[in-house]
């Protein structure tokens, strides 16, 4: 198992290699990174099995869904056990505990605006110890984890990556999810790798009915994403910022540029932009926010905020140094 150092350069470029195509056949992986196919794969299973790296496959949002940023108030007594019922329900794709009034925040998917007033109203206010719960809903993603890469590869070996399989879902655009579909997609968040005819075994349809329910899976409504854990990748420092911008989405475009920047998303609050980085240090974190001001000046960093645990990322369960230890499969909450 690693422990709590960088990994190796060839452990890096297979990871950002997964980043780029997480479903990529061994053989591409190995020449990409210059290695043979049965190191690449035996390398990856190395990783996957210490909860280093994972690929995560969760639903994109479909034209009825809402995602929103929800952040809780805890008693401090109550932190933990608030923490440890959360990060169980389904339409919960991540959990960041952090520095800040509020406590613990939630990204959560959910069918529709009643199904996320009922979670709140029904469900979070009636857990002991929270306090008060303020939602924040995501009116656009300009950018998510799935989108951000360490940076180990060459261009052209990226290249080669971006040629091969099925371009995913654009972020901001929303496909109607059928319930044949939505049946791979579950599938796909625990087995993201799954082959077309261990897939068809698993529906009960044939190899040419899953390929193609596969491929409108990945094409519409399945993010993927390669994840390493936050300690390994020598960007420790997890930092969240909430911004406030006359010209939100002029801002967030300049915002999804940045290397250090993993999520951008604009939302309906008074800070109507969120956005989140890893980053080397605290110096480093503020040498960003000195560039951000400098490239935006539009943009108010309003609230910043050091993420203390991330107990849960896009459906895996992670330990406090960031390695994935299970996995919650992502459901839309109904």
């Amino acid at each position: 198992m690693h422990d709590s150092t960088l990994l190796d350069e060839i452990d890096l470029r297979i990871i950002h290699a997964m980043q780029v195509q997480p479903r990529a056949p061994w053989a591409l992986i190995g020449s990409v990174v210059g290695i043979d196919p049965v190191t690449a794969a035996r390398r990856w299973t190395a990783l996957t099995e210490s909860g280093t790296a994972w690929i995560a496959a969760y639903p994109a949002a479909d034209p009825s869904s809402v995602l929103a940023f929800v952040e809780l108030r805890c008693e401090p007594g109550r932190l933990s056990a608030i923490v440890s019922e959360v990060i169980t329900h389904a339409h919960v794709l991540s959990v960041n505990v952090h520095s800040g009034r509020c406590n613990v925040m939630l990204e959560a998917l959910f069918a529709g605006h009643d199904s996320l007033a009922h979670y709140v109203l029904d469900d979070l206010y009636s857990l002991a110890g929270v306090t008060d719960v303020i939602v924040l809903p995501v009116t656009r993603v300009f950018t998510e984890g799935s989108r951000w890469r360490l940076g180990a590869l060459e261009p052209d070996g990226v290249r080669r990556l971006r040629e091969f399989g099925i371009t995913p879902p654009q972020l901001g655009r929303r496909y109607t999810l059928e319930a044949s579909t939505a049946e791979v997609v579950d599938v796909l968040s625990a087995q993201p790798r799954i082959s077309i005819t261990e897939l068809a075994a698993a529906l009960g349809i044939s190899a040419t009915s899953a390929r193609r329910r596969l491929n409108t899976a990945l094409s519409q409504h399945t993010l993927l994403r390669c994840e390493v854990a936050r300690f390994a990748s020598g960007r420790p420092v997890h930092a969240l910022y909430f911004a406030r911008s006359s010209v939100a989405e002029n801002s967030a475009r300049i915002l999804r540029t940045l290397s250090d920047i993993r999520l951008v998303a604009t939302v309906a609050g008074p800070a109507n932009v969120i956005f989140a980085g890893w980053f080397p240090t605290l110096s480093s974190a503020a040498a960003v926010e000195a560039d951000i001001a400098a490239r935006t000046p539009s943009l108010e960093i309003v609230d910043r905020r050091i993420v203390l645990d991330t107990p849960k990322l896009m459906g895996h369960l992670l330990d406090r140094q960031g390695r994935s230890t299970g996995v919650v499969p992502v459901r839309v909450s109904s």
